[in-house]
């Protein structure tokens, strides 16, 4: 009994351990594929020279011009570029809430030719935006997360109501966190003279260094290039600063589990002192009574594992994470199981149980065969 105990409570501490691994990774990985599903193929975006973020960038209207004519671009059939000039600013979806209750995210100004050029934007109900109204779409998170945004209601930005005429999903990227609007009058809204924020392209195959070579030549031009693709995984940079944050967390409670491991199979070691010098006697080797010591640690680790994937797929539908919305920063977001979550908590696992059973198979690798022999 007090063996089953020891090791009831040790695999429970690693099945908490495993179970914080397993819900952290459904946060980073619901993040991670928002930011990146916003990423299409072919598809190029282009920013002032020296900004790694759209909002801060600036490109003038000589310089959008003559990054448009460039032959590597795609073009319609009516011959025009797929060009999508773009300005972005702040918004509050309710203003007039505490900021507790509410998140700051983006509406986004474009032309029609931009749903042309992020073509993975779809309408769900209503209509896009006509050119040169007071109009607005809303991306279908912030829909479902805001029912003031619902379509038909007048919404206050700036000094215009806008009307919601529409709601679109993405690909659930982060641009259904996102509001768009009429490029035209949202720049009036917000100052932004002569010039747009940033530009998004669709290259034509095998064009790609190319049009960078072309850009970064150009004395005209101060601006830097890169693959849709590359400039959001490197927003992804403050997703892994809070993955490091829960993974200390979780290296904390992991060491603790270390130590648990470790007292249960000192205690076994002892009680089987006997059973050690029989197997001895019998012709087994130091490195066959370590190995069977180290297995059996990481047996009664993994059977924690185990039991900590369970309980965070039980906690994940009994609080609902698995169909709520949530929120880091702009960022409206969906909680996500992956396979990379199950494997990492059973790797995990088996790591702490090779490592709280280390030590104590070592002991019991060196034990005299006449000490052994003694309770026998």
């Amino acid at each position: 009994m007090v063996r089953r105990a020891t090791s009831a409570m040790t695999a429970s501490v690693v099945a908490l351990v495993v179970m914080i691994l397993f819900i952290l990774s459904g946060f980073i990985a619901g993040l991670r594929t928002t930011v990146m599903h916003a990423a299409v193929s072919e598809n190029w975006i282009v920013l002032s020279r020296g900004t790694n973020n759209e909002p801060g960038s600036f490109i003038s209207r000589e310089q959008y011009e003559i990054i448009k004519s460039r032959s590597q671009i795609e073009t319609l059939p009516g011959n025009e570029a797929l060009v999508s000039p773009e300005i972005i600013t702040g918004f509050n979806p309710l203003p007039d809430a505490p900021l507790s209750k509410s998140i700051f995210t983006f509406v986004r100004g474009f032309y029609p030719i931009g749903y042309k050029v992020h073509r993975d934007m779809h309408i769900e109900s209503g209509r896009w935006p006509a050119q040169g109204t007071a109009e607005m779409a809303v991306g279908s998170k912030l829909a479902a997360r805001f029912p003031n945004l619902a379509i038909g209601s007048d919404f206050r930005f700036g000094r215009r109501i806008w009307k919601i005429v529409g709601v679109y999903s993405d690909g659930d990227s982060a641009r259904e966190s996102e509001v768009v609007a009429d490029l035209s009058l949202l720049s009036q809204d917000i100052h932004v003279a002569n010039g747009f924020e940033v530009l998004h392209v669709v290259l034509r195959p095998g064009m790609e260094d190319d049009f960078k070579k072309s850009l970064t030549t150009d004395s005209r031009l101060r601006v830097d290039t890169m693959s849709e693709q590359e400039f959001y995984a490197r927003q992804t940079d403050f997703i892994d600063k809070l993955r490091t944050l829960g993974l200390a967390v979780a290296m904390i409670l992991a060491v603790g589990s270390v130590f648990g491991a470790m007292n249960t199979m000192y205690s076994a070691v002892s009680r089987r002192a006997n059973e050690i010098g029989v197997l001895r006697v019998l012709g087994f080797s130091r490195m066959n009574v370590l190995a069977s010591f180290v297995l059996e640690s990481v047996l009664l680790a993994a059977a924690g594992g185990i039991l900590g994937e369970i309980l965070g797929v039980i906690v994940t539908f009994a609080t609902g994470l698995h169909s709520q919305l949530m929120d880091v920063g702009p960022l409206i977001f969906r909680f996500q199981l992956t396979t990379g979550a199950f494997i990492s908590g059973l790797l995990a696992a088996t790591v702490i149980g090779a490592a709280g059973g280390l030590l104590p198979a070592w002991r019991a690798s060196r034990m005299a065969v006449t000490e052994s022999l003694r309770a026998v």
